[in-house]
């Protein structure tokens, strides 16, 4: 009898094990489906620029470097006899947009006989952090959502002047340029070492090609500030004629345009 009972112990046990892993399958009752759906429009808001070294950093304006008095608000420039030379013009509005380019500086220089080469100075902005220096910069965004690639252009609109005399020789150029954003590089423009021409020639300064630069992108002259401060140049001949305490003006036009080509 114990042995039967033994028997049968062990064979419930072995049953219950049985039915715990045998798997049931449930019957559906009915179904139904869902709708979800997304309704994009056009980015037509002025995108502000970012700090060309940090790209996560949003930053503002603070006029010209030349002012001691450092006007926090180049809209009101301190300077009301140049007031151009404070000022940067607002970024432009649309889906493909230039946001900001740099002013250039240049400073006061000694009059020399011979060959010179003078840098611009470092552009200063407003971040999270207050006032810095940051590379010189140009920047665009593209909010179209056609990846369809973009050219970034500039021409120079003449040679330096001041009232009837001109640096005659006189050559700008954008050397180290570096393109930089919080969207992944390997969507990056590429962009282009740029020597410009008084006489108006347009220059190549970034391209985006076709599936290429959506999103916002500084093209930076200098990696950081060390190269900056040598990325921006003007050279003049020591055989062009100066006038002292005078100041020597021209102004740069970018051309952003809708396809690489």
């Amino acid at each position: 009898m114990k042995l039967t009972k033994l028997a049968l112990a062990g064979a419930v046990s072995f049953s219950t094990v049985l039915a715990a892993g045998a798997p049931t399958f449930a019957e559906e009752a009915g179904k139904m489906n869902s709708l979800t759906d997304v309704t994009f429009t056009e980015n037509s808001e002025v995108t502000k620029p970012i700090n060309p070294i940090d790209s996560e950093e949003e930053v503002t304006t603070t006029g010209n470097p030349d002012d001691p008095k450092d006007p926090k608000d180049p809209k009101n420039p301190d300077d009301p006899e140049n007031p151009e030379d404070n000022n940067h013009e607002d970024g432009t509005q649309g889906p493909l947009s230039i946001d900001y380019v740099s002013n250039f500086h240049f400073g006061k220089h000694n009059i020399s006989g011979s060959d010179q080469m003078y840098y611009a100075k470092l552009d200063t902005v407003k971040g999270k952090d207050g006032n810095k220096e940051v590379p010189n910069f140009v920047q665009v965004t593209d909010n179209r959502g056609t990846n369809k690639g973009w050219k970034l252009t500039v021409k120079q609109n003449g040679q330096f002047k001041a009232a009837e005399t001109e640096l005659t020789g006189a050559e700008l150029k954008l050397s180290n340029p570096l393109v930089n954003s919080a969207t992944d590089k390997k969507y990056a423009p590429t962009a282009k070492e740029v020597t410009l021409n008084p006489d108006g020639s347009t220059q190549e300064v970034t391209i985006a090609e076709a599936g290429n630069g959506m999103g916002t992108w500084t093209t930076a002259y200098g990696k950081d500030n060390v190269e900056g401060t040598k990325s921006v140049s003007l050279s003049v001949p020591g055989t062009t004629a100066k006038v002292k305490d005078t100041k020597y003006k021209t102004s740069l036009t970018w051309t952003l345009e809708d396809t690489p080509q």
